[in-house]
């Protein structure tokens, strides 16, 4: 009954199908190669006259000129206090220095970082427990999670596998950071 019903049926469904071809593709006509594309030369790169590690820069392709797009705030200071919760963290950055200050470790270990300046803002990189360490500070508004205390700057942190987001504001270290490890 069933291979009746499927035999009945099998002519009405190919029939709805219309005009749709069902031809194999070796049963096609081949179809005319398609003509190369012009192959496209390489981009000229321009070289920027300024070290983007020391002021963020733009370079315009037609006129050759640098153009700041760093961050006022983020560009004309070098020392910076951020700080975040749960887990808690405090990071103090003078010149290429970031002092590390943790529960575990409340007199702090101090890092040797890089400054790189760029449009949102600055990042500190450098290396603690043998894994890449990052603060991250933009000029945008933050608000610490606990205390409800307000500041200017915000921050992210990324150490040792963690990370965690916290609030910052431009400052001096305490002269202790050139001492502490």
């Amino acid at each position: 009954m069933k291979l009746r019903l499927a035999a009945l049926l099998l002519p009405l469904s190919l029939a709805a199908c219309g005009d749709q071809d069902f031809a194999m593709p070796w049963d096609r006509a081949p179809e005319a190669p398609a003509e190369p594309a012009a192959p496209a030369g390489p981009p000229t790169l321009a070289a920027p006259a300024v070290s983007p590690l020391e002021v963020a820069i733009e370079v315009d392709g037609t006129e050759r000129r640098a153009v700041s797009t760093a961050e006022r705030v983020t560009l004309e200071n070098t020392s910076f206090v951020a700080r975040g919760n749960e887990p808690f963290w405090t990071v103090e950055i003078s010149g290429n220095t970031a002092r590390y200050i943790t529960p575990d470790n409340q007199s702090g270990r101090n890092i040797a970082v890089q400054r790189i300046v760029y449009a949102g803002g600055v990042e500190y990189v450098g290396e603690h427990a043998g894994r890449v360490f990052t603060l991250n500070i933009r000029n945008t508004p933050c608000q610490d999670s606990m205390s409800g205390e307000r500041f200017a700057l915000s921050a992210h942190l990324r150490s040792a596998g963690g990370s965690g987001p916290g609030c910052a504001s431009v400052g001096a270290a305490p002269a202790s950071a050139a001492s502490a490890s």
